[in-house]
């Protein structure tokens, strides 16, 4: 797959079927996942991956509860506008997407063929978040779905408890569910990138305007 097709249509991907993944996709992978940066070259990441049915039944309840902490503190007032508003207003339609997958995956938690955690020290997330879109990046390649989540960090010691985690250095960071979408690839609307670029100082808007570097084919992605 071209570099920029990948870049332009790794989006979320949160359902997914029960597919397994087989050893040797996962093997390329995660190789191009350790090729990541990693700070001073050291490595320091390490992955668990979750493929049993019974672990994920007993995550399944901890992200649940993590989930609506989140809703109910952070994102509480984004909630109660568009709950209030119009169920047409366009302004919110994004919104309203992003919620209905986010609970649809925990309604579907167990039918990921694969979860993957990743763990590394403590406030280390910039050797590990290279290596994660790396990942990313690969599976998509291979035609697998992902997305990135650190919400169980509301939960962390549960998490590592769970998943056999000694105490000390290692903490985890976040966690990727992957499997083969049921949905279509496609590219997630962005508004033009000089928007979110300033030159020399806060404020001053970038002298450039953003060419795209790849165009989405029509019916690109389509699965029937």
């Amino acid at each position: 797959m071209e570099l920029f097709e990948a870049m332009y249509t790794t989006r979320a991907m949160r359902r997914v079927k029960p597919d397994p993944i087989a050893d040797e996709v996962l093997g390329r992978i995660f190789d191009a996942a350790v090729r990541g940066p990693s700070g001073g070259n050291s490595h320091t990441f390490r992955f668990i991956t979750v493929t049993d049915k019974a672990t994920m039944a007993a995550l399944k309840p901890i992200y649940h509860d993590a989930y609506w902490e989140l809703q109910e503190t952070s994102y509480k007032d984004l909630r109660d506008r568009y709950e209030a508003a119009d169920p047409d207003d366009p302004t919110l339609a994004q919104s309203r997407r992003i919620s209905r997958s986010a609970e649809d995956f925990i309604d579907n938690f167990e039918a990921h063929p694969m979860l993957i955690f990743v763990f590394g020290k403590e406030r280390g997330e910039s050797t590990t978040f290279p290596v994660l879109w790396n990942l990313c990046l690969a599976a998509r390649a291979e035609g697998l779905g992902t997305f990135i989540t650190t919400l169980l960090k509301l939960r962390k010691r549960e998490v590592e408890e769970l998943l056999g985690m000694p105490e000390g250095f290692w903490h985890m960071h976040a966690m990727i569910p992957i499997g083969y979408p049921t949905g279509r690839w496609g590219v997630a609307p962005r508004e033009p990138a000089q928007q979110f670029v300033f030159s020399e100082r806060w404020g001053v808007p970038a002298g450039w305007v953003a060419a795209p570097n790849w165009e989405e084919p029509q019916n690109y992605g389509r699965t029937d």
